[in-house]
């Protein structure tokens, strides 16, 4: 069963702040979207019980997570829409 958070890292990029929303997929593949940024990203170097904000802002802050058709569509477009609504 994938799991998905929602935060913010309190970083001003604007007056809301730094908001993510965060999957961790079935298959290990976690993807991401910066709702402030419009930046989206996917990576797999996670074992599941380390997934949180922290690792989402690790592997994000070092360019660790390029922007993925997978990473897009979560956050943009259809497949799941899982990452496009920020609640939080």
């Amino acid at each position: 069963m994938s799991k998905t958070i929602h935060f913010n890292t309190g970083r001003k990029y604007t007056i809301l702040g730094q908001r993510i929303t965060a999957t961790l997929h079935d298959d290990g593949v976690v993807t991401f979207y910066d709702h402030d940024r419009h930046v989206d990203g996917a990576y797999t170097e996670l074992r599941p019980e380390f997934f949180g904000q922290q690792s989402v802002m690790t592997m994000y802050d070092n360019y660790r997570a390029p922007s993925t058709q997978r990473s897009w569509e979560d956050a943009f477009s259809g497949r799941q829409g899982c990452n496009s609504e920020f609640k939080g």
